[in-house]
Parts: structure tokens; sequence; C-alpha cells
């Protein structure tokens, strides 16, 4: 074969880019900045108070102020009574030090309509390196807030629907259980007005004794079954793990006695407090024990029902271990075990686990499962402590 033929062809030459005159780099960056949807504002750093120096046209439009109306002050003047304290601190304080800050603050345009910021501030420095100036760049984020917001909303409403669910469904064990109190608070009550005829103070005493006991026993019942069922916001506040899982417990006996479940909890001594909403933590807790007694209903007679909680420490936090002895589950239920309306049960809404991991990574933990070396499974909700490190 003869040689091959070889190109001529060139690629074109790469053009060097052309320095702008400067009258036309001014303006091209001034329309750069007027075609910009962040607003730019630059602060004097060397000045008491850091006045502002300059405002991009994209940040007068955001907040509604000229720029002869802003220049001179400070980033102050888009603060609000909803703005908060904290984040300005925050922000305050990386400045002073230098650091870069970024995050969301409620601010305010000229004619009060509050607005979600997304601010980004970072230091300019000169040759000594020495601070002079702060730049910083703002995009309104309301809409993207507002879909939080919604998304937060939903997330809690599903919640509540669980929670009414769960209620609705130890319906007839609750009933039983107020029953009990009950019962003993009118077997008591008509003692009493026996031992009042043979004037046997001693008796009356110990049966009025028993009518309080019973009345408040009545009373917590019915009021843990309120706490489940009303739509309040959350509440964060230090909370003893070991305490709830014991009102689970407590809550849940008749149903356990009737499915014929032996139950225990071991928890470790001075727990440390987690940071939580307690009718949250209640409830993920709940979903999990009426969840284990669910998945030992069908086992074979000779097959042990037992449910066990323990609550320990784990790196500054707590960790509980909620663990049945049901028939267990296989690698592709347990992968999708999480997943929204996913449910082996037969009239399930799929809603239980869900709702439980997403009440669980709200307060900072997560929740694993894994199969257990017998039978069954173990749940575990791992919490940060009320001061995490």
């Amino acid at each position: 074969m003869g040689a091959r033929a070889t190109s001529t062809r060139r690629k074109p030459a790469r053009a060097a880019a052309r320095p702008l005159a400067p009258e036309v780099d001014a303006w091209l960056k001034a329309a750069a900045l007027d075609v910009a949807d962040d607003g730019i504002v630059i602060s004097d750093a060397t000045t008491p108070d850091a006045p502002i120096v300059y405002v991009s046209p994209s940040f007068e439009r955001l907040v509604g102020y000229p720029a002869e109306e802003i220049l001179g002050t400070n980033c102050r003047m888009v603060q609000g009574p909803g703005t908060d304290r904290e984040t300005v601190k925050q922000i305050a304080i990386a400045l002073q030090e230098g650091r870069v800050f970024q995050g969301e603050i409620l601010n305010y345009r000229k004619d009060g309509t509050p607005f979600w910021n997304f601010l980004r501030i970072a230091p300019i420095r000169d040759d000594s390196g020495r601070v002079t100036h702060h730049v910083g760049t703002q995009s309104d984020v309301t809409e993207l807030h507002q879909a939080r917001e919604r998304e937060q909303e939903l997330v809690d409403a599903v919640a509540h629907a669980s929670r009414v669910r769960t209620v609705a469904a130890l319906g007839a064990s609750l009933a039983h259980e107020v029953n009990q109190p009950l019962a003993a608070i009118v077997a008591n009550a008509e003692a009493a007005l026996r031992y009042l005829e043979s004037c046997n103070t001693g008796e009356i005493r110990e049966a009025l004794t028993a009518i309080r006991d019973d009345a408040r026993r009545a009373g917590e019942i019915i009021l843990r079954a309120h706490r489940l069922v009303r739509k309040q916001p959350v509440a964060p506040e230090p909370v003893d793990a070991a305490r709830v899982a014991r009102e689970v417990l407590a809550f849940t006996r008749v149903r356990l006695r009737h499915a014929g479940v032996e139950a225990r909890l071991d928890c470790a001594a001075a727990l440390p407090r987690v940071l939580a909403d307690p009718v949250q933590l209640y409830q993920a807790l709940l979903n999990l024990v009426v969840n284990a007694i669910d998945a030992m209903e069908g086992n074979p007679p000779e097959a042990p029902r037992t449910l066990a909680i323990a609550a320990e420490g784990e790196d500054g936090g707590v960790r509980i271990r909620v663990t049945d002895s049901g028939h267990g589950a296989d690698d592709e239920t347990l992968a999708r075990m999480a997943q929204t309306f996913h449910t082996t049960k037969a009239r399930g809404t799929g809603l239980g686990l869900l709702v439980t991991r997403s009440l669980v990574e709200a307060h900072g933990g997560r929740l694993d499962v894994a199969r257990n070396a017998g039978r069954g499974l173990t749940f575990t909700i791992h919490l940060p402590g009320e001061t995490p490190t």
C-alpha cells in the first residue's frame, strides 16, 4: 500500500483574548452587576459601624431602597422584628474574626415586606492582610424557604395522622386500661362509705389513698392518649429516654398481655438527657413497640414472644434498642422497610417506620435495623445528647 496522505489543513490558532479598553471594561462590569440576580453590598471595615460604600442595582431592587438611602448606613437597616438575633450575632462574630459567613436570615424591604435572604459575606484584605472591606452577596430564597416549611408541615401532618391511627388501633386496650383504675375507684369509694358507718378511720384513709392513686393513674392514661392525638408545635426539651421507654411499655401493657408478649426494660444508670420533643420521641418508640408486637402475633405456639427495650449511653448521647422475637425479614424487606407505604402487614399503611425514621432524623439521630442471631429484628434509635460535642 502507498503511504497515507497527510492533511495540510491546520486547526485554526486560538485567538488570544484582547484586553478591553478601560471604558469598555468599566461598562461591562457595570452591566454585569446590573443584570445579576444576586444583590451585592460592599461595606467599609476600617470605619466604625462598617458603613455601606457600594450597592449593586440588583440589591436596590431586592430591598426596595434606592442607593442614596442605603449608602453610609449599616446592613441593619433591612433587619426587622422577625430577624433572628442569634444569626445577627453569628454574622458579627464572623466579621470580627475575618471569616466568611453564609446562611439564611429574615430581612425586610422598604415597604415592610419580609423576605428570606441567603447571605454570604467575605472579607477583602489589603497587601498586608488587613481586612479593609466586606463584600456581601444576597439572594432572595423566600420561595425555597416556604417550600421547606410546607414540606415540614406535610411531615408533621403525616406524623400526626400516624399518631391518631396508633391510638385508634390501641383503642380497645386503652378502654380496658382506663376501666381498671375506674373500677378500683368505684370499689374503694364504696368501701370508704362502709367504713364510715363503722368509723374505721384507718381503713377509710387507705381507701381514699387508693382512690387518689387510681384516679391519677386513669388521668395519666388519658393524658398520654391526648398528647398523642393533639396537634401541637414541636417543642424540644431535655428528655429522659428511659422514662419515655417506661411510659411506652405502660401504655401498651394490655396489648402486650393480650398478645402473650413478655416485655422487659433494661436502662443504664445516669443516662444523658437528649434534646427532643417528648411526644415525638414517645411516638417513635411506640411505633417500634407496636410493630414488634404485630411481628410476634404470628409466631407458632412453641416460639417465644419476647420484647426487650434497652437504653444506654453512646458518644455523649443515647442508644435505644427495641428487640423482638418475631418472624424477622429477608434482605430485600430490610432494604425496603423505610420506603414510603411499604408494609408487611395485611392492613398496614406503610407509614409507621417512615414516620419513625423521620422523627428520629429530625432530632439529629438515625434509625438502624438488623436481624437477630435467632428470631426477629432489632431496631436501634441513636440520639445525640442534650449538648452534642
